[in-house]
């Protein structure tokens, strides 16, 4: 009877776990992903844990940019550019990145820079960058989704190209997150995002519809330069640190209903559809805390 009842304590204990046995992370080796994109297959991976670095600047296919290859040979000091042509669709949901993520390499001894072009749908939603995310100079020729997703580190994605509307709603940033430069083709939304330190959009182009509304910036939100010619919706955002809209161009229509500045906002010299903001600040009565 007794090793009855241990075999039934055990078998109940085993039913319990089975939740967290169902929900696990499987593990995938960010080199087989490499193999797969190498071969021409699609890369689709769910509720996975990618182990070791994910770099993109390692697939085969590869080509000089001719115009850096021209400056080269023309002067020492010129930035070498290649380009690595990711044409298979990469789709990752719900999935852990423990090591780097690199679509982006600047090799300062060679003074050379790897950057990737995605030809085909990038799925990136869900997912937790827990290193480094690097995207910078980089093309998404088609989708590209952003959308749930946490940066630990920076998220890096400077000068980026983005072709078609893209989302990084309810996204986390717990370091810098750099879109200085970055050119947005069609609507993007940040949408209920938290930024824990700076939120850089400095030069950002923003030439279609964009989101910001119940989004937390916690440390110094950069829209210098900024320009929002199809509006922009900052309903209910809160500044928690300062805010510089130095120098940018807002158009209607233009949405800071609800919207709580914490500290410092500079609207020097900044415009709506090319007249003087102050009429708009007195109109509105921005809240402030």
């Amino acid at each position: 009877m007794k090793s009855i009842r241990t075999i039934k304590v055990l078998f109940i204990a085993a039913l319990l776990l089975m939740p967290t046995w169902s929900f696990a992370k499987s593990q995938v080796k960010a080199s087989t992903i490499i193999d797969q994109i190498n071969a021409g297959k699609a890369v689709q991976y769910k509720n996975a844990e990618i182990v070791g670095d994910l770099d993109f600047t390692s697939i085969k296919d590869v080509t000089v940019d001719e115009k850096s290859k021209a400056g080269r040979l023309l002067s020492k000091g010129s930035t070498l550019v290649y380009w690595y042509h990711v044409r298979s669709p990469v789709s990752f949901t719900d999935c852990a990145f423990t090591g780097d993520v690199l679509a982006y390499i600047h090799d300062d001894d060679e003074n050379e820079t790897h950057n990737a072009i995605f030809y085909e749908d990038v799925d990136f939603q869900g997912c937790n960058f827990q290193g480094k995310s690097a995207f910078k100079y980089v093309k998404f020729k088609t989708k590209a989704n952003f959308k749930n997703t946490q940066y630990s580190d920076e998220a890096l994605f400077k000068y980026t190209k983005f072709s078609t509307a893209t989302s990084f709603s309810n996204s986390r940033f717990d370091d810098a997150a750099n879109f200085k430069y970055t050119k947005f083709s069609a609507d993007v939304s940040f949408s209920n995002c938290n930024f824990s330190r700076e939120a850089n959009f400095k030069y950002t182009k923003f030439p279609k519809a964009v989101n910001f509304d119940n989004a937390t910036f916690k440390r110094l939100a950069n829209f210098k330069y900024t320009k929002f010619p199809e509006g922009v919706n900052f309903k209910d955002a809160q500044f928690m640190g300062n805010a510089d809209f130095k120098y940018t161009k807002f158009s209607e229509p233009l949405n800071f209903d609800g919207v709580v500045f914490d500290d410092d906002v500079n609207f020097k010299y900044t415009k709506i559809d090319g007249k003087s903001f102050t009429s708009y600040l007195v109109k509105k009565k921005l809240k402030r805390s």
